[in-house]
């Protein structure tokens, strides 16, 4: 039989587990929508300059192709781009941004926020 305040620390230690749990959580999922945050973002900047054809010459436009290609290479030659007056639309890079974004909310989906669970004690009384 524990005493009082046994229970009470060993309450309160699972108590302090239980929030570590939802901080490590809450960080995790944090970083990952920085993460893919940060690669969409990217990836929109890419289907812009793609679209308005910019110059590739050019140290920013080529920076961010190279930084860009290994992340549209595994749909570069599943879709043709489309172009029309001068204006390009590449499908392999809104393919990156979908698949992208349907990672990052998979990934969330591993992590969810833990659900609270509230327990209120219920005296029935005889009227």
């Amino acid at each position: 039989m524990l005493s009082q305040a046994q229970q009470a620390v060993e309450e309160k230690t699972a108590e302090t587990k239980q929030t570590q749990n939802v901080f490590m959580i809450r960080i995790i999922r944090a970083v990952i929508n920085f993460v893919v945050g940060i690669i969409e973002l990217v990836l929109v900047f890419r289907l812009m300059l793609e679209f308005f054809a910019a110059n590739t010459g050019t140290p920013f436009v080529a920076w961010l192709f190279s930084l860009t290609a290994p992340l549209v290479a595994p749909f570069a030659k599943i879709f043709p781009n489309w172009q029309f007056s001068g204006f390009v639309v590449n499908f392999a890079t809104v393919a990156a941004l979908i698949v992208f974004a349907l990672a990052g909310s998979l990934l969330l989906m591993l992590f969810p926020y833990p659900r609270t669970v509230v327990v209120t004690d219920a005296v029935a009384t005889d009227v």
